[in-house]
C-alpha cells in the first residue's frame, strides 16, 4: 500500500486477482479471476495453443508501480 505521500508498506495479500496465459500476439489463451493470498502461488493450468507468456494482472488493471513484473515469459522445461 501507499499513503497519500507516496510512501510505500506492506499489506497483507488476500485478493482475487486476473491470472492470465497469453499468446505471441498478447491474446489470452486464459484468463480468469483467482484468490492469490500468499506472495509465492503456485499454478498448473493447461491450454490449447503455445504460451509465450504468463502471470498475475497481465494487463495491469491494478495500481502497480513496476507492472512490468507481472508476466514472465514462458519457457519449456
Amino acid at each position: 500500500k501507499a499513503d497519500e505521500l507516496g510512501k510505500e508498506s506492506e499489506a497483507p495479500l488476500d485478493d482475487l486477482i486476473d491470472v492470465g496465459v497469453l499468446d505471441e500476439k498478447n491474446e489470452p489463451l486464459f484468463l480468469e479471476k483467482r484468490r492469490i493470498a500468499s506472495e509465492k502461488t503456485t499454478l498448473t493450468i493447461v491450454v490449447a495453443k503455445k504460451p509465450a507468456r504468463a502471470g498475475i494482472d497481465p494487463y495491469n488493471k491494478l495500481i502497480d508501480r513496476t507492472p512490468e513484473d507481472n508476466v514472465t515469459e514462458v519457457v519449456k522445461r
